[in-house]
């Protein structure tokens, strides 16, 4: 199913907003929820491939870049993105443009394509493996 522009938008700007939120509360989830971060991790005593990304984020947003690589490699990659995201659809908005529909279309195309999608099934297989290793 292709997202519209008036589908993606909403969505986008909603799960950054979701995923600001969780920051803002994410320090005092383990006395508010009684747990920890990551519910894969809480639940079945294993982490998961994005263990360590809410830390990773806290820390890239605060520029301790080394620690946020440590924590969770991807978790760089999902600050930007919490960065670049938003910003880039308001403009679109404001301009009237779909730059970021067309960007976001390129890249949906090329991670079906078996080169890069292998590329970034391995990259997560690294990356949980890389957690196994910290958190076991």
């Amino acid at each position: 199913m292709r997202l519209s522009r008036g589908r993606l938008y909403p969505l986008l700007l909603l799960l950054t907003a979701c995923g600001y939120l969780w920051l803002s509360v994410s320090s005092d989830s383990s006395r508010v929820f009684g747990w920890n971060g990551c519910l894969i991790r809480y639940l079945f005593h294993i982490p998961c491939p994005s263990c360590g990304s809410t830390r990773a984020v806290q820390a890239a947003f605060h520029g301790e870049w080394l620690s946020a690589l440590y924590y969770n490699p991807l978790g760089l990659l999902l600050a930007a993105l919490m960065v670049v995201v938003p910003v880039w659809i308001v403009i679109d908005l404001l301009t009237g443009s779909s730059s970021f529909l067309r960007a976001y279309r390129l890249v949906e195309q090329q991670l079906q394509r078996w080169p890069y999608a292998l590329t970034g099934i391995l990259a997560i297989l690294i990356n949980w493996i890389w957690n196994f290793q910290k958190y076991m």
